[in-house]
């Protein structure tokens, strides 16, 4: 007996969308990351969390205080900063995190001096390897906009 070709192209297609839907799973589960939610204000840093897992982990930087502030990250072949946050704002920093300590501070003039400095550790973090962050950063103008310079080398 012979069954018709329609059904067995549903047939086929129904197997592979099975297929995918189930490949979508595993993709979704493999890569979850760790949320860690940064809270600056003048003039401290406070994180939800100083450890973390191997892998994403995604910084929520939220400006609880009354000045612009930034979030930078250094450590372990990372070296990552968010855009100036205005007060009451938020901003999202994407990083993959490998074992060892990070610093974080705000790279605003002043700010890291005043305190905004803090560290996030991951298994297999020697005290002897912290980076330590810089306590000022001058601003470079262009125009008659001021943005922050990039990271000297070695952050």
């Amino acid at each position: 007996m012979r069954l018709p070709r329609a059904f067995l192209l549903a047939a086929a297609l129904g197997l592979a969308l099975l297929g995918a839907a189930a490949a979508g799973v595993v993709t979704r589960a493999s890569t979850t990351k760790t949320t860690i939610t940064v809270t600056e204000r003048e003039f401290k840093i406070a994180l939800s969390s100083k450890t973390a897992k191997q892998g994403p982990v995604r910084l929520v930087v939220r400006n609880k205080g009354k000045y612009a502030h930034a979030l930078s990250i250094n450590g372990a072949g990372v070296s990552k900063r968010t855009p100036l946050i205005r007060p009451g704002k938020s901003a999202v920093l994407l990083v993959t995190l490998r074992s060892g300590r990070y610093a974080l501070w705000c790279p605003v003039p002043g700010h890291a001096a005043q305190g905004m400095k803090a560290t996030i550790s991951l298994p297999g973090a020697h005290s002897t390897t912290a980076t330590t962050a810089p306590t000022t950063t001058p601003p470079v103008t262009y125009g008659t906009t001021t943005e922050l310079p990039p990271l000297p080398p070695g952050y």
